[in-house]
């Protein structure tokens, strides 16, 4: 069995154990800026990938989705894959399939509460510094944050991150290398990307998935519902292909640390063929990132964490992420008072290149100190 070592900004060093599971290529994909072959301590959570079954005393919920209890580990089950974990969360196993995001969000949360207490908090955003300039676009999945990190870059931005970083109430922000998920819009919106295949049928499968996503609309017909859960299903990529930011764009730095001069908010307008940027005042900057981050990974971990503290003996963790989300909320209300906030609607278009959004993207940056709403012509 394989053995890899990530050690995350010398807070928390991440053992995992695993012969080509989704989660041990995820976290070699994801995360290879932080893999160690010398960790310098002994790892706090060590992570097995397993072809064992767990046999439970308790259980909570339905026969294949349900949280359970050993008597020696809490079981999170999805279908025919879980996640088992000792009391403390410092060793945790899963099947081959199981979705790796689901121990990444407890991972993350041992960094997060190091950093709360130093008045830091966790945000899915992406970060960029142009013309000395840094500006964090905090947003909900699909609301085109790789697309405007993509024409940032392409103009010259330095990055802090493509998916998450970390700020603080001193208003910095702390960058978080982590490779960024290409899906084919972003391939089409960017030319100049090019996808790379570990195999030809990689390659082919990749290509008719493409295909397919290019010519179905997910929101009409029930044929084409059904085509394209199929497609994403078994044409799909679940492993997740990351690359690094740099091998995109090698003039592209990373940032790992900067001070925050403005945070817009990304969020989709489908019906609109513009971008549009307007200020936002604390309160509705506070709304927003409370609802971000209880998408992202708050709400799943919440859930996670009532089951567990019912089943365990003992058991504090909603207690333990009550903390952390109190310390978090007064570090981002420090931030978004010292900083300008605004709200960025962002059409939703395929190919952003066609509808002049990646320029139009770049002039709102820009154009930070006086919000206006760029027009992007078809």
């Amino acid at each position: 069995m394989n053995q890899r070592s990530y050690d995350f900004f010398g807070e928390l060093v991440v053992t995992v154990l695993g012969d080509g599971g989704r989660t041990s290529r995820q976290y070699r994909r994801m995360f290879d800026q932080f893999e160690t072959d010398a960790p310098a301590d002994d790892p706090d959570i060590v992570i097995e990938e397993t072809t064992e079954t767990v046999q439970p005393e308790v259980v909570l919920g339905d026969p294949d989705d349900h949280y359970a209890w050993t008597g020696d580990e809490f079981v999170i089950r999805n279908g025919t894959d879980f996640m088992a974990v000792t009391p403390g969360w410092q060793r945790i196993r899963v099947t081959r399939g199981f979705e790796p995001f689901y121990s990444i969000y407890a991972v993350e949360f041992r960094i997060r509460q190091q950093r709360a207490a130093r008045q830091q908090a966790l945000i899915h955003a992406s970060g960029v510094r142009l013309d000395g300039q840094t500006t964090l676009f905090p947003a909900w999945r699909g609301a085109g944050k790789t697309n405007t990190l993509l024409s940032l870059l392409r103009e010259g931005a330095d990055f802090l991150s493509d998916d998450r970083l970390w700020v603080g109430a001193d208003g910095t922000a702390v960058g978080y290398p982590l490779g960024v998920n290409l899906q084919p819009f972003n391939i089409e919106s960017f030319p100049e990307i090019e996808q790379h295949h570990d195999t030809e049928r990689d390659r082919l499968r990749s290509e008719l998935h493409e295909f397919i996503d290019e010519r179905v609309d997910r929101t009409q017909s029930f044929p084409e519902t059904v085509l394209s859960f199929l497609n994403d299903r078994f044409l799909g990529d679940d492993g997740r292909d990351f690359t690094n930011i740099s091998d995109l764009y090698p003039r592209a730095e990373h940032v790992e640390q900067s001070t925050v001069d403005n945070v817009v908010f990304l969020q989709a307008a489908p019906n609109i063929d513009t971008i549009s940027v307007e200020g936002i005042s604390t309160e509705t900057a506070m709304s927003a990132t409370s609802a971000i981050c209880n998408f992202e990974w708050d709400g799943r971990l919440r859930e996670y964490f009532h089951a567990y503290d019912s089943l365990v003996d003992g058991g504090s963790m909603v207690a333990a992420l009550d903390t952390v989300v109190e310390q978090e909320r007064a570090a981002f209300r420090e931030l978004f008072d010292d900083v300008e906030t605004y709200r960025a609607h962002i059409p939703r278009k395929r190919d952003w290149g066609e509808h002049n959004l990646d320029t139009a993207i770049v002039e709102a940056v820009e154009s930070l100190d006086s919000p206006r709403v760029i027009q992007a012509m078809d």
